[in-house]
């Protein structure tokens, strides 16, 4: 099946009413605590956070509650050219330059566009991780009274030559960006709006033949596609219109600027007899090789990269252990091996939530294990996008928080009416 990428016609905000888009632009929702929540609401009324944070109060009721304030409120926006919409439709390019925990520079470019809805079956949008029932709950009433994509989720398509990069590239090397937002939320971030319809309609004809994969944002995918299966019964599949559509962020799988770190396993609230069980089990399962420092044990588990099966280990004894799978399977992933094999078997942990959290920075992990005496950490290398790719291709999903693309991408710049 084809895939469709096209250029809309973006809400943004006024920057004549806003001083600076630092003050209204926030992190993406699932990722906000409730003290940032807090900052962010008082760093400006129009901050984005107020839509797509908006709060429960205790006299809730069907006709008032959390998502209809929202909705009056985006409304008000519009009404009052706070956001304003685009006149003609456009792809948006969205760059972010920033240091990751990895020690390294990245510009990270990405494609702000709409793709249309299909259901993974068609194989054109492609997952990679399961999804709960809670938050898709909460992002559909908030789409049910908005009727908007007010944040873009994270797609990655395949363009081994770049020649989609290349056509924006030419616009972005001799033109200013219409946003420069310096630092924010550990990035800066940059925007360009491309308007010109015969490159436009080139950037959609590459995309014509690519299957895209989501990298952050199955939830509100298929949020999405139960709001337009909900407004095909309600209006009429060829009345349809925009809501066979949703807002996405599009970052070339091979660019330099892509970001893939490490997510490490935190275990906590352990018994000793769950670490000693899992410690004298380590043979059976793996070469273990005993390493002198955290500095050595991470340089040695970093040869294995994208080449084979390799797990550190930080327990409360002091020791860093490097485990290496005595008969690893072919295409067997990192993240894969230690959920199956470490913290099912070898430890018996069954109920995730209670005993495992996660940190991309090596020095947590370790900080971790020294707090307690019921502590462990799991030392992981990055999944490479390639393993990503192959196992949404086969159809399967992967253990939670097997990918982190780093840094989030911010909310706000640019808006999708469902309803234009």
């Amino acid at each position: 099946m084809e895939t469709t990428v096209i250029p809309f016609r973006g809400l943004r905000y006024n920057l004549e009413k806003i001083n600076s888009i630092a003050e209204v632009i926030a992190p993406p929702y699932d990722v906000i605590k409730p003290e940032e929540r807090i900052d962010l609401e008082a760093r400006h009324k129009a901050n984005i956070i107020h839509l797509i944070l908006s709060q429960p109060q205790a006299d809730d009721s069907e006709k008032n509650n959390q998502y209809t304030r929202a909705a009056t409120l985006f409304q008000q926006w519009i009404s009052d050219a706070t956001l304003v919409q685009d006149p003609s439709p456009c792809y948006y390019v969205y760059d972010q330059s920033f240091h990751a925990p990895d020690g390294k520079d990245y510009t990270r470019r990405a494609l702000i566009a709409l793709i249309k809805l299909e259901p993974f079956e068609n194989k054109v949008i492609l997952p990679h991780e399961k999804t709960h029932a809670g938050p898709k709950i909460d992002r559909l009433n908030l789409m049910r009274t908005c009727h908007a994509n007010l944040s873009p989720i994270f797609l990655l398509y395949q363009d081994p030559n770049g020649d989609i990069e290349q056509i924006f590239q030419g616009f972005t090397d001799v033109q200013r960006p219409m946003v420069d937002c310096p630092e924010t939320f550990g990035s800066t971030h940059q925007l360009w709006s491309l308007d010109g319809p015969e490159s436009n309609r080139e950037i959609q004809n590459l995309f014509s033949s690519k299957p895209l994969l989501i990298a952050d944002g199955h939830h509100r995918y298929e949020t999405a596609l139960a709001f337009r299966d909900e407004m095909s019964r309600q209006i009429g599949i060829d009345t349809l219109e925009g809501y066979d559509y949703m807002m996405v962020n599009l970052v070339r799988m091979e660019s330099p600027g892509l970001a893939v770190l490490a997510i490490h396993r935190l275990l906590n609230d352990l018994t000793a007899e769950q670490i000693n069980h899992a410690i004298a089990g380590l043979p059976e399962e793996f070469e273990v090789h005993e390493i002198d420092s955290l500095s050595n044990l991470m340089e040695k588990l970093g040869t294995f990269k994208g080449k084979s099966p390799a797990v550190g280990m930080s327990t409360p004894d002091n020791k860093y252990r490097l485990l290496i799978p005595h008969t690893p399977s072919a295409g067997q992933l990192d993240v894969t091996l230690v959920q199956d094999t470490i913290i099912s078997k070898l430890f018996k942990i069954e109920t995730l939530a209670d005993h495992i959290s996660y940190t991309a920075y090596v020095d947590d992990a370790v900080a971790h294990v020294k707090e307690g005496p019921d502590r462990v950490a799991l030392l992981m290398n990055p999944t490479p996008v390639e393993q990503v790719l192959d196992v949404a291709m086969a159809g399967s999903v992967m253990p939670q928080k097997s990918t982190y693309f780093y840094p989030k991408m911010a909310t706000g710049f640019v808006i999708n009416l469902l309803n234009r």
